[in-house]
């Protein structure tokens, strides 16, 4: 009996140090600009944000991304600042931005906002497309709108459009679903 319970008492010991040493083995995730190891994954997974500079508040840039969505990400000592354009309140800026926000180059931008949805109906060269917050939003292709493949109701798109609603360049968006996106 003695011995079990010596048995049960080192087991119990040994879960306790090896659960500890996972516990401390959890990755952290840095608060501020990528290391260097980190950088190529950054870049990589970053995305170009277009739309109208509402609001420079020192590092922060406030950009309206599409007719009432406003997106707030940080400049880094590192950002790169196109032809030395920082941009002003008011200017449309083309802005590439990590998903931890936070901005990687600026560049001066034609009038031009980001729309991701999903295609609710199809009609000719007009897609009416879901955007913030269920609002549904009509956009125009034309002549100049660059097309990555056909887009039907129900695929999810990514669109730069015109303040009136012409589009730019329209791509689709893969919906990731767990790891490895099945």
């Amino acid at each position: 009996m003695r011995k079990q319970i010596s048995w049960i008492m080192l087991s119990m010991f040994l879960g306790f140090i090896s659960s500890t040493s996972l516990y401390a083995a959890e990755q952290t995730i840095p608060s501020g600009p990528p290391q260097t190891g980190d950088e190529v994954l950054a870049k990589k997974d970053a995305e170009a944000m277009r739309g109208k500079l509402l609001k420079v508040d020192g590092e922060l840039y406030t950009i309206e991304t599409s007719p009432g969505k406003q997106v707030t990400a940080r400049t880094e000592s590192n950002t790169k600042f196109e032809k030395n354009f920082k941009g002003m309140e008011g200017d449309w800026i083309e802005a590439t931005v990590s998903p931890d926000m936070h901005i990687q180059s600026v560049k001066k931008s034609t009038p031009a906002y980001t729309l991701e949805g999903d295609v609710l109906k199809v009609d000719g060269n007009f897609l009416t497309v879901t955007g913030e917050g269920g609002k549904e939003v009509r956009l125009q292709t034309g002549k100049d709108t660059q097309l990555t493949g056909n887009h039907k109701v129900g695929d999810r798109i990514r669109a730069e459009y015109t303040p009136d609603g012409q589009v730019l360049s329209i791509k689709p968006i893969k919906i990731t679903r767990g790891p490895g996106g099945g």
